[in-house]
């Protein structure tokens, strides 16, 4: 009964470390990504097209905790290929090349040439998913069609581009739907050069995000809209941190559950050790002895249940994390933004999940140990 009541707990605290690795390491994964590829902070006019891009990028950068502002162009598009002549509809975004030495996503996405091809072509890269469902590969000739604004209306503007690099960054949304080129080549493709439409921000390790925010507001004289990443992803992660706790919530109920092992264990040895119950508390040991005898048996089967799970659950992340083991097909990914996701087990996640389980595990053995506490050691010596 002992193994059996130590074997519910650990399956309990495992499947919660488990889960809540998953989860912790999830929302870090989309964090990671969404910052890598993008930035901290976004200055964008209201209005369109940035007017004197210039200046404003040397404000910015001059702000403190400002280590990066990069000029971006962003545009929806239709692109075309021989392989696939209705086209799929892609977010075209022109950066600077150089931007591939300071950004680990960008270095994926922008070739260590720059997006030329050797003869001096306009290059385009795209993500894995994207080129497979083009039929794209490198070197292939791809058409892209803008909307641009004219005196009629809106008209479209066409221009061929050659594909030199074809990435994998692991976030779906950028492997599936989002072209890079030159910003120069952007701004000619929407036929307005110095069109840029947004200014990337990059802070320095430990800025405050907030004070950066409020400082490039003030100093561009509040002619900007300037958001952080929070504000652009707000609610999905206040949803990701709700289904963290609900997750928590509902996993523990098992960890609850395993205790009523505990319960029947303690309860059963009770009815088998009268008689030695009975000889204690003839030889003089007082309740309360006989109560703490119960309390340490229920809680080291709560130490060792909960130490057991915490090392497995542990274990198994890293499993998982290294072998990659939990991984989506394109139509997973599309759902959750990332095709594969990594267990992270935090210190402060651990000792939670630790300090519930040994107080659940306490509280059941109390009951019992009260029992036990309360037999007649003259009923129990009679009984044997």
């Amino acid at each position: 009964m002992g193994l059996v009541s130590v074997f519910g707990l650990v399956i309990g605290v495992m499947a919660l470390v488990i889960s809540m690795a998953l989860m912790t390491g999830y929302r870090g994964d989309l964090q990671k990504k969404l910052l890598g590829g993008n930035a901290e902070v976004f200055v964008y006019s209201l209005g369109g097209a940035i007017a004197d891009s210039g200046r404003a990028l040397t404000v910015i950068r001059s702000t403190a905790g400002v280590e990066e502002a990069a000029p971006v162009l962003f545009q929806h598009a239709l692109a075309t290929t021989e392989q696939s002549t209705t086209g799929s509809e892609v977010m075209i975004k022109g950066v600077e090349p150089s931007r591939r030495r300071t950004s680990p996503m960008l270095a994926r996405v922008i070739p260590p040439a720059g997006f030329e091809t050797a003869s001096g072509e306009a290059g385009v890269t795209l993500g894995k998913y994207l080129a497979a469902r083009l039929g794209a590969a490198p070197g292939s000739s791809i058409t892209i069609t803008v909307p641009t604004e004219g005196s009629g209306g809106f008209l479209p503007r066409t221009s061929s581009f050659v594909v030199t690099n074809v990435f994998e960054t692991g976030f779906y949304e950028f492997d599936a739907r989002w072209l890079f080129v030159d910003l120069r080549d952007a701004e000619r493709l929407a036929g307005a050069p110095g069109a840029t439409n947004l200014i990337e921000v990059k802070l320095r390790p430990g800025a405050d995000l907030d004070a950066v925010v409020h400082d490039i507001d003030l100093r561009t004289e509040h002619r900007f809209a300037v958001n952080d990443w929070r504000d652009m992803n707000r609610q999905l992660f206040s949803m990701l941190k709700i289904q963290q706790l609900v997750l928590f919530i509902v996993i523990g109920l098992i960890v609850f559950v395993s205790t009523f092992n505990i319960v029947s264990t303690l309860i059963m040895t009770v009815h088998e050790k009268r008689k030695e119950i009975g000889i204690l508390a003839s030889m003089g040991a007082d309740r309360k002895m006989v109560a703490r005898i119960f309390l340490w048996y229920g809680g080291m089967v709560g130490v060792i249940g909960t130490g057991t799970g915490v090392v497995l659950g542990t274990a198994i992340c890293w499993i998982l994390t290294r072998y990659h083991l939990v991984s989506f097909p394109p139509e997973i990914a599309e759902v959750y933004f990332v095709s594969s996701i990594p267990f992270v087990t935090r210190l402060q996640d651990l000792a939670a999940i630790v300090v519930f389980s040994l107080a659940v595990s306490f509280l059941a053995t109390i009951a019992p140990s009260l029992r036990a506490a309360r037999l007649n050691p003259i009923d129990a010596l009679r009984h044997e």
